[in-house]
């Protein structure tokens, strides 16, 4: 069963590996192989979401964004499959904050006893775009919840990564007490349910480099990590980060939809060539 760490223990991890001179790596499974095999390469941080099952179903992420289930029920459910299979790294919760009959303590401490070691506010608002988010964020339902799950969730003394789309974003993330945030630019581009057309990798970096001047004014010691558009590969993740004063790099589709759909397909290849 992966170890549980307090949010002290899961900030040491990753402070350890900056300052060593390594780039985090924090890993969004879909399914207990990809997580174990991601600890196996060295993986900092497991990320359990909704997003990344639908994914490794063969169905596009964004399905997590339309209101066809329970996206907690679902993380929840994963924990029995995922866990088990880690060993060392944290294991992150990707919690659902925008229901407004859930009580956010009430969430955050289920993650925890199912032994999560911290919170993320995955699925996110931002996703949704600029008209249809300032409408749930009038309904109260919008990136203020993901706000107040990350600040509940810091007041708890919880490990939290907290996602933003932009400088704004960031720096509210900050305040709330994120230990990192993610910079993310949108839907991994690439493969076969990939975004189709996203910002410029020039683009997404000059966003990249604001959302990381606004959260290191509020809290230096914060780190922050890329992810999305047409960041979807090691280069490009090479390139966010050295552009940026980003630590790291978040692996979803670029982790494992991507490579899994371009080995199976080539391998599948390979074994038709037999020739009998």
């Amino acid at each position: 069963m992966a170890k549980q760490y307090s949010r002290s223990e899961v900030i040491a991890r990753l402070k350890e590996q900056v300052e060593k001179g390594k780039s985090l790596l924090l890993f969004g499974a879909g399914s207990g192989l990809t997580a174990k095999c991601a600890e196996k390469g060295g993986s900092d941080l497991i990320c359990v979401y909704s997003t990344a099952r639908c994914r490794m179903t063969g169905r596009p992420s964004l399905l997590a964004w339309l209101p066809y289930g329970d996206c907690n029920q679902l993380t929840f459910e994963m924990a029995g499959e995922i866990l088990p299979v880690v060993k060392e790294a944290p294991c992150i919760a990707g919690v659902g904050a925008h229901d407004p009959t859930l009580a956010l303590d009430e969430l955050v401490e289920e993650a925890l006893a199912l032994g999560f070691s911290g919170i993320t506010n995955e699925p996110f608002a931002g996703m949704y775009g600029e008209a249809f988010g300032k409408e749930l964020e009038r309904a109260g339902m919008g990136f203020s919840r993901e706000v107040e799950l990350i600040k509940t969730a810091h007041e708890g003394d919880v490990f939290t990564l907290g996602w933003a789309f932009n400088a704004e974003e960031g720096r509210k993330m900050a305040e709330a007490g994120a230990n990192v945030i993610g910079a993310m630019i949108g839907v991994t581009s690439g493969g076969f349910t990939g975004a189709g057309q996203t910002a410029s990798l020039e683009e997404s970096v000059k966003r990249i480099g604001e959302i990381c001047g606004a959260v290191k004014d509020v809290n230096p010691d914060a780190f922050v990590v890329t992810h999305g558009g047409p960041i979807k590969d090691l280069e490009s993740a090479e390139y966010s980060i050295r552009q940026t004063s980003a630590v790291g790099y978040v692996a979803g589709s670029s982790g494992e939809r991507i490579p899994t759909e371009k080995a199976i397909v080539e391998l599948t290849k390979r074994f038709k060539d037999i020739d009998i």
